[in-house]
């Protein structure tokens, strides 16, 4: 055990003495008790005193300002306490193991053993008590050092002696409530909270402060005008009584990570006024009262900006479902080009997926090399449109798997309110199967054409056959007869012979081009294209 010289106590005491002849308000008082501590070898010292004899104790100075309210709560609690007020003698009280107080003349807890003792020094103005002068020595004793204790009455005469005039209990004084010994983490608070009260009051933004269990000790002016409830209305009474059941969860929740020191992110939260209307406001904590189980909840209406929110998020959604919905591909990009916008038409036509492209990559990736540039050339100057539009062109983008896709582009250059260019917005027309429609009718045409050639050259050959075999029949029928009356040695029986066989191999291609079916060509000298009257002639089951 080590306790400080009489030397020490004695220049503890003088300068505790000097601090209250300059005055008895809390900031003097405050300091006498951190010079009392030292004078005392005691690792805090704390000033309970009533206003009037008889009446409960009040936590006016303490030199630690962050000692648990349990630790002194408890000593409040002790039934000793009491008897030391009465009798005015000093009360020693030793600290043990998990908090428990162990009154020194208590026989059976004689080597309970512990980490402290704490020392309560009556303080008598008039021979009656009028507070305590409370000391923790970091030492477990069962009896105090005659040294340690001759200061310690000398520290409660020295307050006792400004005690009935001290400003710091005018507050208490104004107060008309009345705490008891065990309400002393309460006083604390309330202590706390008039520390930040300027603080409080001088904020834009509407602040309340709640205890843990969400009962108003405070709110500020601004606060009165966002709820349109007044403060005296509200002090004591439940916040969650302003906010509707189906988000009193949400606030018991965020109550209890802020009073316990935890991090809580702003916060959405609806509030009921005094006129029935319902508001949404944003809340942020503010966790400099966490180590006094109350927390500071600051707020402002955002009720019509959440309003604009969701009709901006109405809109659009709209928005995205029309371009959604367009049969034609829609990319827009900022002017470094960079993809903003890609709906569901494009994502179809080029394989990609909007989000692995949106803000994600360039719309140069999109074309083959130098398209895209062309594409803002043509858009600034006067051609095929201009005025920043383009009407529409025949190009080519590039599809995800490298597949070059013809395409129609119609593009256009959007610009803020000052005309300045700010993004670029391109329309495309899948033209894949456009073209290959083209071709398939091209291919028809051309077919329908032969087709027609091919009627055409039936028919004339019908009608030649036609008109070729009756005279050709008279031909025929002529050579035969002169062949009949010619003289076997007749020099020109030879010459009849060879008409005649040459007006039957006619007769045989006249009876073939009447008999034609089909159009089938072959080779002819030069390179040109003759009927093959064999083949054309021939039925197709032959």
């Amino acid at each position: 055990m080590s306790v400080n010289p009489g030397r020490l106590l004695g220049e503890g005491l003088t300068k505790a003495a000097d601090v209250l002849s300059g005055g008895s308000d809390e900031a003097h008082l405050q300091d006498a008790v951190l010079h009392l501590a030292r004078a005392l070898g005691a690792t805090s010292v704390a000033l309970l005193a009533a206003v009037r004899e008889g009446e409960s104790l009040h936590l006016i100075a303490d030199s630690d300002e962050h000692r648990s309210d349990a630790d002194l709560g408890a000593l409040m609690a002790t039934p000793a306490l009491r008897n030391a007020m009465t009798s005015g003698e000093v009360l020693v009280v030793r600290d043990a193991p998990r908090g428990v107080l162990v009154d020194a003349s208590d026989a059976d807890a004689t080597g309970a053993g512990g980490e402290g003792t704490w020392a309560a020094f009556p303080i008598l103005v008039r021979r009656k008590a009028r507070g305590l002068l409370v000391a923790r020595l970091p030492y477990v004793v069962d009896h105090l050092p005659d040294v340690v204790t001759l200061c310690g009455r000398a520290a409660a005469a020295l307050v006792a002696v400004i005690l009935p005039g001290a400003k710091a209990l005018d507050p208490i004084k104004e107060r008309t409530r009345k705490i008891t010994l065990i309400d002393v983490p309460r006083e604390r608070r309330l202590r706390a909270i008039e520390r930040y009260r300027s603080f409080i009051d001088s904020a834009s933004d509407g602040i309340v402060v709640l205890d843990a269990s969400g009962t108003v000790l405070y709110m500020n002016r601004a606060a009165e005008q966002v709820t349109g409830y007044a403060r005296d209305g509200l002090a004591g009474r439940s916040w969650a009584q302003i906010v509707p059941e189906a988000q009193r969860a949400i606030l018991a929740k965020q109550l209890i990570h802020a009073t316990q020191a935890r991090p809580v992110e702003n916060f959405d939260l609806d509030l009921v006024t005094t006129s029935g209307d319902c508001i949404t406001v944003s809340v942020a904590s503010i966790g400099i009262l966490a180590e006094h189980g109350a927390a500071i909840f600051a707020f402002r209406d955002v009720t019509l900006a959440r309003e604009l929110e969701i009709e901006l998020r109405r809109t659009t959604e709209f928005l995205e479902r029309i371009l959604n919905s367009a049969v034609d591909g829609i990319i827009a990009a900022d002017l470094r080009g960079t993809i903003l916008l890609f709906n569901h038409s494009a994502e179809r036509i080029c394989g990609y997926r909007a989000s692995d492209v949106i803000r994600k990559t360039s719309v140069t990736e999109l074309y083959p090399p130098g398209v895209a540039q062309e594409i803002m050339r043509l858009l600034r100057s006067s051609q095929r449109g201009g005025g920043g539009r383009l009407e529409p062109v025949r190009r080519e983008l590039k599809a995800v798997n490298g597949e070059l896709i013809p395409v129609s582009i119609s593009a256009a250059l959007v610009f803020d309110d000052a005309g300045r260019e700010i993004a670029t917005v391109g329309i495309f027309s899948d033209l894949r199967e456009r073209l290959r429609m083209e071709e398939r009718l091209a291919t028809a045409q051309e077919k329908l054409a032969i087709s027609e050639k091919q009627v055409v050259a039936i028919e004339l050959a019908g009608a030649a056959a036609h008109e070729l075999n009756q005279p050709l029949t008279s031909v025929m029928g002529y050579a035969q007869i002169m062949l009949r009356k010619m003289d076997p040695d007749s020099p020109h029986l030879r010459a009849l012979e060879t008409i005649l066989a040459e007006s039957e191999r006619m007769a045989t291609i006249v009876r073939q081009l009447g008999s034609l079916t089909r159009y089938e060509t072959k080779s002819y000298v030069g390179g040109a294209q003759i009927i093959d009257l064999d083949r054309s002639a021939e039925r197709p089951d032959e």
